[in-house]
């Protein structure tokens, strides 16, 4: 009789086993390890799973979660608390703004700048040459435009702590590549100048409307007059050295 009960048990608890072995969930975590376990729980930041070899319920958090596959088949997918863009509803993603001293160089630029992803975000800009002070450059009216784009690359923070995230989409220091390009003129005076700069800044964000830019750029840059020179939000050196610098400061609104 013990022998049966025995024997009874031994098969039970290797049902119990293959069941477990057969129909378990799979935690695929950023480094791309897999962890084969059963789920117990998924909470706001910490997701509890216990493995065949422990009864130990144990917790891992759900920034280092990349992808969970149930026993069933279905799957759930993840993002960083960085990365998450729920973290960021209410947020306004895009900004338009003014630099503030353009008009004393003799032109009217503005800025047009919106967020792609959590870090990320691209900006255009128009100036109106000739709207503003105009005899620093010629008696002749100005006319004429400047274009630039650039491709913003937000710093994340140095260090991790669970559930840090931006405080703002559109906040932080940034690194942006940008072309610019200048095409003008005055009376019988044209020219056409360019630059690839390499531009550092830092943008505050206030209450999710205000937002105030600085920023300073280096690179390289050449122009049909090959002469040292400002250019309308950028200078350039002349053929011998064909470098450009550029800074400014803006202010605007978040729309």
């Amino acid at each position: 009789m013990y022998k049966i009960i025995k024997i009874t048990v031994f098969l039970l608890l290797g049902l119990f086993y293959c069941n477990f072995l057969y129909s378990q969930d799979i935690i695929i975590t950023r480094s791309n390890e897999k962890i084969e376990c059963s789920i117990k729980e998924i909470s706001t930041d910490e997701i509890k799973y216990q493995t065949a070899d422990s009864d130990i319920i144990l917790g891992i958090t759900k920034d280092q979660v990349m992808e969970v596959i149930f026993a069933s088949g279905k799957t759930m997918q993840f993002e960083s608390a960085m990365k998450d863009k729920i973290n960021y509803e209410g947020q306004k993603k895009n900004a338009l703004t003014f630099k503030l001293f353009s008009p004393l160089w003799g032109y009217s630029s503005f800025s047009y700048e919106r967020s792609i992803k959590p870090g990320a975000s691209i900006e255009f800009s128009l100036g109106i040459i000739g709207l503003g002070n105009q005899r620093m450059y010629s008696s002749e009216p100005l006319w004429g435009s400047t274009y630039r784009v650039g491709y913003k690359f937000i710093k994340s923070p140095d260090f991790y702590l669970k559930g840090i995230r931006y405080s703002h989409l559109l906040k932080g220091l940034y690194f942006k590549p940008e072309l610019a390009i200048s095409i003008y003129g005055a009376g019988d005076y044209n020219c056409v100048a360019s630059a690839l700069l390499f531009t550092l800044g830092y943008q505050w964000v206030f209450n999710n409307f205000l937002v105030v830019d600085t920023f300073f750029g280096l690179g390289y840059g050449l122009s049909t007059e090959g002469n040292l020179g400002s250019h309308f939000g950028f200078s350039v050196g002349d053929k011998s050295f064909p470098g450009a610098i550029s800074s400014g400061f803006r202010i605007g609104i978040l729309l």
